[in-house]
């Protein structure tokens, strides 16, 4: 059997925690089997633990690709004015996604159970908020923000708002299956607005 290029293979990696986290958001980390994972992910057993020993080591890696791309959405295709509101909205516009939200859901409720994890998730929520808060200090510092606080102060005030309100919108797309998010969303930007 041919060895599979580096590249070949995170992409296969990447297709199983996909897969994986497909299961987790329909079923939770707990009930979910590496079975359910491998029929899910089309593979065999053999392919799957030739590049996961374990379940746990899956939900590592797949959460460590996930919250990544949040990270990700915030340094791409950054708006050009940016305000706590127009940051904001960008976040949330790539959120959207019930099934996403929900494996981020699942994540987050894993890792205090998993010390690893729990070091992921939170290294890319203090990440997250560091991107934001980089975003949002130009805005602060601006002469016309006539402000009781130091521009970096401001920034870390709003940049800890903003992935607080992310990650309550999360929740909400994610338990909530009639939930209007687009009326939700206008509803948190426009409390943004107003800073």
């Amino acid at each position: 059997m041919p060895k599979l290029s580096e590249g070949s293979r995170q992409r296969r990696r990447e297709s199983i925690a996909a897969a994986a986290m497909r299961c987790f958001a329909r079923q939770g980390f707990a009930s979910t089997s590496m079975a359910d994972i491998i029929s899910e992910a089309g593979s065999s057993a053999g392919s799957v633990y030739s590049h996961f020993s374990s379940k746990a080591e899956l939900l590592r890696f797949a959460a460590s690709t996930a919250l990544s791309d949040v990270v990700t959405t915030l340094s791409d295709e950054l708006p050009s004015e940016r305000t706590p509101a127009s940051v904001l909205a960008h976040l949330l516009r790539s959120r959207r996604d019930r099934v996403h939200a929900q494996t981020l859901l699942q994540i987050w409720a894993e890792g205090p159970r998993d010390g690893e994890l729990e070091e992921i998730t939170r290294d890319s929520v203090n990440e997250l908020r560091a991107l934001v808060r980089t975003a949002l200090l130009p805005w602060c510092q601006e002469p016309a923000r006539a402000r009781t606080r130091t521009p970096g102060t401001a920034a870390d005030e709003i940049s800890d708002a903003i992935v607080t309100a992310v990650q309550g919108y999360l929740v909400r797309v994610s338990i909530d299956r009639d939930l209007d998010s687009a009326l939700v969303e206008r509803r948190l930007i426009a409390v943004f607005e107003k800073f």
